[in-house]
């Protein structure tokens, strides 16, 4: 299966699904630390130092944060645009600053009034899924994390830019505070 592969692809895409994969983690070690009669801060600590390793690989490869919105703004956009158009070509004379201002004020209203919409979709459809077991629960996710960051500073070991070389370094150090926050886990539990 390509997926299960950890050399598909590039090295800055496998980074980004790394990072997530660990703030899910983090984020879910951290809430059972808030909650815990007896609270461990040592496991989300040591996943969080490998997540920040991950981070500053990635931006030796000059990977951009992902938009979180990026279908949802653009498909917004359009939608604003859908309604901008139409009341320019209509408007007897659009050029003049009341319905100019009107025109505007039409566009952002359909622009946010869409974005509300999808965001209300997204969330219900998630509500709608079952849960699985939460991140930190799952016994082969460390296997996984560890796998696929060998796979990228084997990749970035390999690549011909010093800079890209560098991120190998952080991402050993990135196995290192994923090793230890593993050893840490039986206390999470």
């Amino acid at each position: 299966m390509s997926r299960d592969d950890p050399f598909v692809g590039g090295v800055a895409p496998r980074l980004r699904h790394l990072d997530r994969e660990l703030t899910a983690t983090v984020t879910d070690a951290q809430c059972r630390d808030w909650v815990a009669d007896r609270p461990d801060r040592v496991g989300f600590a040591r996943l969080g130092q490998a997540r920040q390793e991950i981070r500053t690989a990635a931006d030796r490869y000059r990977v951009a944060a992902p938009i979180a919105d990026g279908p949802t703004a653009l498909s917004a956009v359009a939608a604003g645009a859908l309604v901008v158009l139409p009341l320019l070509l209509l408007v007897p004379d659009p050029t003049r600053p009341l319905p100019l201002a009107g025109i505007a004020v039409a566009g952002v209203w359909a622009t946010s009034g869409l974005r509300a919409g999808l965001r209300r979709l997204r969330i219900r459809s998630a509500r709608g899924t079952p849960d699985g077991p939460a991140p930190i629960d799952d016994p082969y996710r460390y296997a996984r994390q560890r796998r696929g960051i060998e796979a990228c500073a084997l990749s970035a070991r390999a690549d011909r830019s010093y800079r890209r070389r560098a991120a190998a370094t952080d991402l050993e150090y990135a196995l290192d505070w994923l090793a230890a926050a593993q050893e840490e886990l039986p206390r999470l539990r």
